[in-house]
């Protein structure tokens, strides 16, 4: 049981450090694009881990569901980020502020939430977001200020082949 609550701790650090790498992608809309599949990623792992039946489409909802009714602000400052780096020059340095504390936090938020849910012996089926909505609201903020102190360069880690969720 230690073991793996270690583990799912190991996942969701990896996934939260290569979301916010993937935040600093340049180009608009890839940065968002690549920030989801390692959220997706993170939660087929962490469903494969604790036994449960991944459903992509399903797990697709729940994130949106999550992200849109808590982070509307941060929502519209990851898009915002992500399109500014559209504008040359000084849209990547301002997008490159934003984007990868965004991403990490969310993702470390995402997987806090969906871990505990899964350790409790929840599934995808049974997840109601609308109980589960403030624990990410707290998770989210309380990331935020982790990402705020993280390090410069992220810890090296094992590297992970990122495997298509489905």
């Amino acid at each position: 049981m230690v073991d793996r609550k270690k583990r799912a701790q190991e996942l969701i650090k990896y996934h939260s450090y290569a979301s916010g790498a993937f935040g600093l992608i340049p180009v608009p809309g890839a940065d968002v694009a690549a920030v989801s599949v390692a959220q997706l990623n993170l939660i087929h792992k962490l469903a494969k881990l604790y036994e449960i039946e991944f459903a992509q489409e399903r797990t697709r909802a729940i994130v949106g569901a999550l992200m849109g009714g808590v982070m509307p602000g941060a929502l519209s400052s990851s898009v915002l980020g992500s399109a500014v780096k559209a504008v040359p020059f000084i849209g990547t340095a301002l997008g490159v502020a934003v984007m990868p504390a965004l991403s990490l936090a969310a993702t470390q938020a995402l997987g806090r939430v969906f871990a505990q849910h899964f350790e409790t012996g929840g599934t995808l089926l049974d997840f109601d977001v609308e109980t589960m909505r403030e624990h990410f609201r707290k998770e989210f903020e309380a990331a935020k200020g982790d990402a705020g102190e993280a390090p410069a360069a992220a810890p090296q880690m094992e590297e992970q082949p990122v495997q298509k969720a489905g």
